[in-house]
C-alpha cells in the first residue's frame, strides 16, 4: 500500500473511531440497559482497536513499509549492529 494512501486510511479510521468514542460517551447509549451496555462496552473496546489500527496505518513500524532509506543508520550514519545501543542519545559521548 502507498504511503499516502495508508495515512489517508489512518485519519479516517481516526475520525470514525473518534466520532464512535464521543457518540457513546454524551450520546443516546447512556439510557442502555442490560444486554445493550454490554453492547456499548464492546463497541468501547472495538474503538481502542480502531484507534491501534490507525496508528499501524500512519507510522508504519516495518523496514519496507518505511519510505526513509535511512532508518537503519547509527548516529554517524553507520549501520547499527542488532542489540546495539545508541550511546550518543544516552550519554552525549560518541
Amino acid at each position: 500500500m502507498s504511503p499516502v494512501l495508508s495515512r489517508a486510511a489512518g485519519v479516517v479510521t481516526l475520525v470514525v473511531a473518534l466520532a464512535t468514542v464521543v457518540w457513546l460517551a454524551f450520546g443516546p447509549p447512556l439510557d442502555w440497559e442490560g444486554g445493550l451496555r454490554w453492547l456499548g462496552h464492546g463497541l468501547e473496546l472495538g474503538c481502542l482497536g480502531l484507534f491501534t489500527l490507525s496508528a499501524r496505518l500512519m507510522f508504519p513500524a516495518t523496514r519496507e513499509d518505511a519510505s526513509d532509506p535511512t532508518s537503519d543508520k547509527g548516529p554517524h550514519g553507520r549501520p547499527q549492529r542488532p542489540g546495539s545501543r545508541n550511546r550518543t542519545a544516552v550519554t552525549g559521548q560518541p
